[in-house]
């Protein structure tokens, strides 16, 4: 029987709960930082007289940094391994959120709001894979489904410090919050997480077999006398991948669908609380604004997770696409009522974010196994760049007198169109879905190594 074959067969370990459990702590400590500066926007922007193009470009400057992290200090966790790669990415961020709370200027506070996002990116090759490593087949969906809460209710934590914090010690004092909660996980990551298995079983390092058998029996199973057998995996063209064929076309339908998405989500995530205070609500009423989206957000993602047993993650994207642009146009008649537009956050929270659930959930449906890996990297890039220019954008259009109402319906347009290319999309006949635990992974730009 092979470890996975054991690993499946069994009930969770006590230990098998708290490696996950630490992933989910690691992820949302990492929306705290990733999404802090929606919260913080309205004061910085006050403080030193920033514009709304000065303001997009401080939202967008982790998405850069998180963009270029995913591409550039991702793949190093499968030469490194996915354990040193997750401390040195967790230091970085510390250290910038730390140096984050004490810049002068826009340039500074942009660099080390790049730097964040650097980290957080990187972090995202090793966080979903020891997640599902590390849980049982029957169980990975639900784990993984937990795991991928971990961002919107990381923003949740960060409305509730920024509005704890922000009132009495100022907008630095939640970045400080920030740098100190992720050293603390630095420090129990070190102490307790273990490195990947299935890292050790691919790569083989110098101690692997030692490593395996330390952390096999603390899962309740036995030790192995050697390293299984190596399977040996035909590599696959990155054209055959991307552009041939019928992939071809699923790839731009599917890419383009992925940048729409993204475009319209890290607008709602990175300016609904400085535009729900620029339509004349407080900045304590902004922040709330914010908190609820992403509530919303987590308890749809559950939602959602369940409703993939039986419906078909097509028609559940479609319909989250729909109901995102439906609640964006919501937004767009409710902002001037505060009650209102607090009840039209939370829908819009809740389609946004399970629009991107389902775009990720779809994609590996879309391609064979043998290529689904460096297609859906690309489909996520291209999501990524959408991420990056929207914050952008809107500072663009706030500076042009657009008004909060307009800029919900401008950014509706996207998630319907997203919709349409969902809909053109053809699936293989014969394809198989992916494992629910590599799904997941893919959902935050993981490259999975199969074993």
């Amino acid at each position: 029987m092979s470890i996975r074959e054991s690993i499946d067969g069994r009930p969770m370990s006590r230990y098998q709960v708290m490696v996950v459990g630490l992933c989910l702590a690691i992820v949302l400590s990492e929306g705290y930082d990733l999404l802090l500066m929606a919260f913080a926007a309205p004061e910085i922007a006050g403080e030193w007289g920033l514009s709304g193009s000065q303001i997009g470009i401080l939202l967008s400057s982790a998405l850069i940094g998180m963009a270029l992290g995913s591409a550039l200090l991702a793949p190093l966790a499968d030469r490194i391994g996915r354990r040193p790669l997750t401390l040195a990415c967790l230091l970085l961020v510390a250290i910038s959120m730390g140096l984050a709370s004490i810049s002068a200027s826009l340039l500074q506070l942009g660099l080390f709001r790049f730097l964040t996002g650097l980290g957080i990116g990187g972090l995202v090759a090793s966080l979903p894979v020891i997640t599902a490593e590390f849980s049982p087949q029957r169980r990975r969906g639900t784990m993984i489904a937990l795991y991928t809460m971990g961002l919107p209710l990381g923003g949740v934590l960060g409305g509730i410090v920024a509005t704890l914090l922000t009132s009495s010690y100022g907008w630095r004092a939640s970045f400080v919050a920030g740098a100190v909660l992720t050293f603390l996980l630095l420090i129990v990551v070190y102490l307790r997480m273990p490195e990947s298995i299935d890292y050790l079983l691919a790569r083989r390092p110098e101690g692997a077999l030692k490593e395996i058998n330390r952390v096999l029996p603390r899962m309740g199973l036995d030790a192995i006398a050697k390293l299984p057998d190596e399977v040996k995996r035909e590599a696959q063209g990155v054209r055959t991948a991307i552009v041939a064929g019928p992939n071809g076309v699923r790839s731009i339908l599917l890419g383009g669908a992925f940048f729409l998405m993204m475009s319209a989500f890290y607008f709602a995530a990175s300016w609904t609380p400085k535009l729900l205070q620029q339509s004349g609500f407080s900045a304590q009423q902004g922040i709330s604004g914010g908190v609820l989206l992403n509530i919303g957000g987590a308890v749809a993602i559950l939602v959602f997770s369940f409703l993939a047993i039986t419906v078909r993650s097509r028609i559940l994207t479609i319909g989250a696409l729909v109901g995102a642009a439906a609640s964006f146009l919501a937004m767009s008649a409710a902002i001037g009522n505060l009650t209102l537009a607090l009840v039209v956050t939370v829908a819009l929270g809740a389609f946004v974010n399970t629009s991107a659930t389902g775009l990720y959930a779809l994609a590996p449906d879309c391609y064979p196994a043998s290529v689904r890996a460096t297609a859906i990297g690309w489909a996520s890039a291209l999501g990524r760049i959408g991420a990056i220019v929207s914050p952008i954008i809107a500072g663009l259009l706030i500076d042009r007198d657009w008004t909060p109402s307009a800029l919900f319906v401008v950014f509706a347009i996207p998630l319907l169109v997203g919709a349409l290319l969902i809909v053109g999309i053809k699936l293989p006949a014969d394809e198989t879905r992916i494992d629910p635990d590599i799904n997941g992974a893919h959902q935050f730009g993981v490259r999975v190594q199969e074993v």
